[in-house]
């Protein structure tokens, strides 16, 4: 009697195919997961401080990440009501934007600052790093710009009973500040957009770089000036 080994033959053949589709298909199913998750969304975050040079129009600073970007805030001139270091305004249109790497800092020590980070009401501070601005935030005797709102009172409402107080520790605050950065003035509007935003993107940690670099004045009074961002100066 004939026997008819090709059905044997036939099996043989696709149970070793499917041994190997197996051995090659599972380690992706332990690659995809590392492949396929979207990184943080704080990731490679950026600082972009563009400045001027210029008094009345100084420059504008944004926030950017893969999935959050806030761009685009602008400072505000000297014709602007409230706390402006016009000093470091003049510095830097005779000596020019001090350019660079930066990275976010705590406050000094010597400041005595009523919180150790950047929350709203406070100031962002911006250490330089690497570039031209070294020197030329070193002949100010600044170790980095700051950007900052109209009011310190947020950080000062656990400290003062007396709201008769509150100007002088105010000013007091913002003496502290300019003593050690270069103060750049934002609106209080835009202090709670970017107060709001940064607790967005610092949910995980962030790897923060910063710069700042050079723009032109004409781009900057095109987008700063009041019948562009339908808002009076703060």
């Amino acid at each position: 009697m004939r026997h008819n080994f090709y059905p044997t033959q036939g099996f043989k053949a696709k149970r070793f195919s499917t041994f190997w589709i197996i051995r090659f298909l599972c380690p992706l199913f332990f690659i995809a997961p590392i492949v396929l998750v979207k990184p943080s969304i704080c990731l490679g975050s950026e600082i972009i401080v563009r400045l001027s040079g210029k008094i009345d129009y100084p420059g504008d600073f944004s926030l950017l990440s893969e999935t959050i970007q806030l761009k685009k805030i602008c400072f505000l001139g000297i014709n602007a009501k409230g706390r402006i270091d016009k000093q470091f305004l003049d510095f830097i249109s005779s000596h020019g934007p001090p350019e660079g790497d930066y990275q976010v800092a705590p406050p000094f020590p010597a400041e005595q600052w009523p919180v150790k980070s950047f929350n709203k009401g406070g100031a962002l501070r911006l250490k330089i790093i690497t570039g031209p601005g070294l020197e030329i935030l070193k002949l100010s005797k600044k170790n980095g710009i700051a950007v900052h709102g109209r009011d310190f009172y947020p950080l000062l409402e656990d400290i003062i009973n007396k709201t008769a107080m509150i100007n002088f520790h105010n000013d007091s605050l913002f003496e502290r500040l300019e003593k050690h950065w270069g103060p750049l003035r934002i609106s209080n509007w835009d202090m709670g957009r970017l107060a709001d935003t940064w607790v967005k993107m610092n949910r995980s940690p962030a790897h923060w770089k910063a710069k700042v670099i050079r723009v032109s004045p004409q781009e900057i009074k095109k987008l700063c000036q009041p019948p562009e961002t339908k808002r009076t100066l703060d």
